[in-house]
């Protein structure tokens, strides 16, 4: 592949830009000047691009990330009151047309899931997919064992006419619960804690599918493994 081509796949901008970025001498190439903006590159064997004086590790295509997304960040390109969480990745990443896979809202914390492929999208946020989705939630009263049983039971969301039950509930203390569920309808898991009676304090995702947060910290990401992109069949 020519270089020029390579540094735009990495988010370097167009391939006019790439060109005049390394006509202007601003690009190594594993510590080396390249001869010229269509050197010929292996791009599986490149260790490491300096553009500008930014060191950059390439990154394989397409990309699929995790991020623990921190509370005030709105998932979106284009926010309107808050900065963007895509903010918290590589500005590359943005020039690669990465996506969010579905939505948390600004006060929503935990995993989140980012990629350039459409198709993963598409599978991860399908309702015919089912995909479960795992979170805890802190609830403004306390709560038993019969609020878990009415969420299990299935509350009717008068927005869309339907009633709709959680996968599963857990009681973790008298104003925290663990909810699973299935389907992916705007703002659910607020509007069914409010149809059962109560109102959602902090929200956090804790798993998307087999994928959990685990160990990673706030307004971190990181790539997926090969072995998590194998557990959504890709």
């Amino acid at each position: 592949m020519e270089l020029y081509r390579f540094m735009q796949q990495q988010g370097f901008g167009s391939r006019k830009e790439c060109r005049q970025l390394i006509e202007a001498g601003l690009v190594l190439v594993d510590g080396e000047e390249p001869a010229d903006y269509r050197q010929a590159v292996e791009p599986a064997s490149v260790g490491e691009l300096v553009v500008d004086g930014e060191i950059w590790e390439p990154v394989a295509l397409p990309l699929y990330l995790m991020m623990h997304k921190p509370a005030g960040y709105e998932t979106s390109h284009k926010p309107m009151h808050h900065p963007s969480v895509f903010s918290l990745l590589p500005w590359q990443f943005s020039m690669m047309d990465i996506s969010a896979v579905g939505r948390l809202d600004v006060d929503t914390t935990g995993l989140l899931l980012f990629t350039t492929d459409g198709r993963f999208v598409h599978a991860l946020t399908s309702p015919r997919r089912h995909v479960p989705k795992c979170y805890e939630i802190l609830l403004k009263h306390p709560v038993d064992e019969a609020f878990a049983a009415h969420l299990k039971k299935g509350v009717f969301l008068r927005d869309d006419n339907e009633r709709v039950a959680a996968d599963a509930v857990e009681l973790v203390d008298e104003i925290t619960v663990r909810m699973t569920i299935s389907q992916g309808k705007y703002h659910q898991v607020k509007r069914m804690v409010a149809a059962a009676g109560n109102r959602v304090s902090e929200l956090h995702r804790l798993a998307f599918g087999e994928l959990e947060l685990g160990s990673l910290e706030e307004g971190q990401w990181r790539h997926l493994s090969g072995a998590e992109r194998g557990a959504f069949g890709f």
